[in-house]
Order: C-alpha cells, then sequence, then structure tokens
C-alpha cells in the first residue's frame, strides 16, 4: 500500500530542483518580477520534459506543450518574450547548482577505484551546429559549409553516470586551453583525446597529484630512460635513445618504457622557461588491424599495468555515448534560432534534461530494486522521451492526480528499463574497470 501511494518520479525531480529554489533562482536572476500567465516553475519543467516529438526544438512547439500541461491559452508573443537573457542566466545557474550537486555526492558516496585513484573523469568536447546568423557570435571553423557553430566542452564522471561541468565556447575555442589543471585532479584519472594533448597540461596534472592517460602523438620524440618490462633475446636496446629511431625497428607485443621530454611552460611576466617532464610511454600492439596504439600517462606501471591501459582508455567513451544521448535523444543539436541568449537557454536545458534523466533512472532502479547494470543508458534514454509527455504531466499535476499517473507510469518503467539480454557486456565490463556506482 505504501508503494502505491508514493510518488518516486515526482519526489526524484522535485529533491533535485525543488520549486521553492527555482522560485528563488528566478527572482536572483530578475526572471520573475511579478506574476503573469507564463508560471516560472511550469516552464521550466516543459523546457526540461518536453522532448518527446518532433525533430526541433521549436518556441511554437515549447508554447503548445505549456498549454496542453498548464490549460493556459498564450499568445505567441506573451511566450517568447520569456526567452531573454534573464531567463538564460536562470538556466545556468540552476545547472551550475545540479552539477555541483552530484559531483558532491559521488565524491561522497565513492570510493577508491585503483589504488589512489578516486575518480576517472572523461574531457571532450562536442559541436553544435547554429543557424548562420550566429556567426559573429559563434563563429565555426568550417566555414565552407557552416557559418555557426559551438562546442560543448564537458567533463563527465564516469563512476556518476553524468557530467560534471559544462562549459559552451564557439567552435574556433581550442580544447587544449579550456582545460586549466588546478586542485580539483588530485587524486583523479583524467582521460582525454589528441585535442588537449599538451605537455604543459600533463606536468600541472602530475604537480597537483592527478594522473592523465591519452594517446601518444605520432610526431612526438621522447627520450627512452628506462624500461619497464625487458625481453629476452635480441632485444633492440632502447635506453638512451629517442622513440623514433624504436617505432618502425619494433616487434615486442608491449612496449612499456619510461621517458622524459624537454618542453617549454607557459609564458609567465613575458618570459618562457625550458622544463623537462617524466612521463610512461606505452605501445600494445594490435593483432587484427596490424600496428600499435601508443599511450602516455603518468600512471606507475605497478598500479596499472601495459596490458590494462588500452581497456582502460577505452572508457572515453562513455563521455561519447552522452554526447551521442544528447543529441539522438534530447535533441540537443536541434537549435533552429537565431539570438544567441535563445541558443544558450536551450543548451543549458539539454544539460538540465539529462541531470532529471538521470534522477529518474536512478529513483526507478530503487523503487523496482534494478541493478544498476541491468538498466542502461542509452537504452532508458529512449524510454525516457517516450514516457516525457506523462512526466511532465506527473510534475504539475495535483499530488493526487501525479500519484494515479504514477500507479500506471512506474510498472511500465520497471517492465521496459531493464536490457532483455541479461549477458551483454556493458562499458565498465568490456574496459575491465572495478567500480561502484
Amino acid at each position: 500500500m505504501a508503494r502505491r501511494k508514493s510518488t518516486p518520479l515526482r519526489d526524484a525531480l522535485s529533491r533535485m530542483f525543488p520549486e521553492a529554489e527555482l522560485q528563488r533562482v528566478a527572482t536572483v536572476e530578475g526572471v520573475v518580477q511579478r506574476q503573469r500567465k507564463v508560471e516560472i516553475v511550469a516552464l521550466f519543467w516543459v523546457l526540461i520534459l518536453s522532448v518527446g516529438s518532433g525533430t526541433q526544438r521549436t518556441l511554437a512547439d515549447l508554447r503548445r506543450s505549456y498549454e496542453k500541461a498548464t490549460g493556459c491559452r498564450l499568445s505567441p508573443s506573451a511566450f517568447h518574450d520569456r526567452f531573454n537573457p534573464r531567463l538564460t542566466r536562470f538556466l545556468k545557474t540552476l545547472m551550475g547548482q545540479a552539477l555541483e550537486s552530484m559531483a558532491q555526492g559521488v565524491a561522497r558516496g565513492g570510493r577508491a577505484l585503483v589504488g589512489p585513484i578516486r575518480e576517472v573523469l572523461c574531457i571532450d568536447s562536442t559541436v553544435v551546429r547554429l543557424h548562420d546568423a550566429l556567426a559573429g557570435s559563434f563563429p565555426a571553423c568550417r566555414t565552407n559549409h557552416t557559418q555557426a557553430a559551438a562546442k560543448l566542452h564537458t567533463v563527465l564522471n564516469v563512476r556518476g553516470e553524468g557530467p560534471q561541468s559544462v562549459k559552451i565556447t564557439s567552435e574556433r575555442v581550442h580544447d587544449g586551453p579550456v582545460l586549466r589543471a588546478g586542485e580539483w585532479v588530485r587524486g583523479r584519472l583524467l582521460l582525454f583525446d589528441l585535442g588537449y594533448f599538451r605537455y604543459q597540461l600533463f606536468a600541472r596534472i602530475g604537480e597537483q597529484g592527478g594522473y592523465f592517460l591519452t594517446r601518444l602523438k605520432d610526431n612526438a620524440n621522447p627520450t627512452i630512460v628506462a624500461l619497464h618490462r625487458r625481453h629476452r633475446g635480441r632485444a633492440i636496446d632502447a635506453v638512451g635513445r629517442k622513440l623514433r629511431e624504436l617505432r618502425d625497428r619494433l616487434q615486442r607485443s608491449t612496449f612499456d618504457a619510461e621517458a622524459e621530454i624537454d618542453f617549454r611552460r607557459r609564458a609567465y611576466r613575458g618570459q618562457r622557461r625550458r622544463d623537462r617532464l617524466r612521463v610512461r610511454v606505452v605501445a600494445l600492439r594490435d593483432d587484427v588491424r596490424g600496428g600499435y596504439h601508443w599511450y602516455i600517462t603518468n600512471l606507475p606501471p605497478e598500479l596499472v599495468p601495459a596490458e590494462d591501459l588500452g581497456a582502460l582508455y577505452a572508457a572515453r567513451w562513455s563521455i561519447e555515448l552522452l554526447f551521442r544521448e544528447m543529441k539522438s535523444c534530447y535533441r540537443l543539436d536541434a537549435i533552429p534560432s537565431r539570438k544567441r541568449h535563445v541558443v544558450e537557454a536551450f543548451l543549458y536545458a539539454a544539460v538540465l534534461t539529462v541531470l532529471a534523466s538521470h534522477a529518474l533512472l536512478h529513483a526507478l532502479r530503487r523503487w523496482a530494486d534494478l541493478g544498476d547494470r541491468r538498466t542502461p543508458l542509452e537504452r532508458w534514454a529512449r524510454l525516457f522521451v517516450c514516457a516525457s509527455p506523462e512526466l511532465l504531466a506527473v510534475v504539475l499535476d495535483p499530488l493526487t492526480m501525479a500519484r494515479y499517473r504514477e500507479q500506471r507510469l512506474l510498472p511500465f518503467l520497471a517492465q521496459e528499463a531493464p536490457d532483455p539480454n541479461r549477458k551483454r557486456q556493458l562499458l565498465f565490463d568490456r574496459a575491465g574497470l572495478v567500480w561502484q556506482p
């Protein structure tokens, strides 16, 4: 009986975005100056949960969703006027609060993954094409076919199953300078691609007590100073040589060595000093495709063996899956507006939709006693989109009606969320990671 009276879906969303907090932030940001027909709490939930139909999220579609959910008839101008810079700041503030709350929850409930590593963070960016009229605010790189594009820089906590920080820039802003290593990297392993490859960044991560793992650039030429693994027979004497001298002659299945790289620090007071960085270089032979996969890291060999680095780096695909989820399910790249503040509002709303979706999934797992490995995120994202109109009604309806709706919606979600193929391996199983949510 208690379960029928509870509203776990509504409660999960209300805990993440309390109505009182929505009203407070709206007042602080100046969104609510006087009570009008467009109620800010209802508008917020319409923005977050109206992802169920259509290929684009137009303001006209959102207005119709608002009218359907609230029963309030609006003129187009009254609704469109709500999409102003104040609403954008309102959504950005809520996104920052939600990301910070999620990060703190993961830190409190987590344990070390491997040795001193507490968290694995995947860092990457995705490009969102925009209307050509925004070329001045968001200039694109490939102007032969796209004049305007935004870039969403994201740090994803692998164990938290959601983004930890988000920053919006134009496409022309390079990935590398956006990532700054401070005290926040201590005890964390950062996985990123070649777009963030900078020796200054590697050195800074190590100085702050963090770890990194990425691909090694083809033109990198460090000096080998020690081998972590000796090979019998007529092995090449690698110590003291440059890496380029060894690459074409390498035949062993695994190459694991300590190397030194000379690089120049960032300019300080107009001067740049030279420094030396000690790193670990690993090559793993690909017997299927031929050749080697080269990695650079500061993970000690006693903590992560060379054979496990490739599988560990594969966890970076979790952020690619997040971007695919946001674009294919939550229509991140369906932004037809010509106004910068409207575009930013839609981008922030897409991130908030992901956070709300993941919060609902955790609530459903607790309510139906479902294991996290039985309910993969991609499957849930499609189910969330299918159920979004009912979820919007659950949030905005009176409590009695919300309970009635959840009595029908919860069993449906609990039945459809688990993957019917129980033997299917998830990303963490394939990567060989030891973790606990």
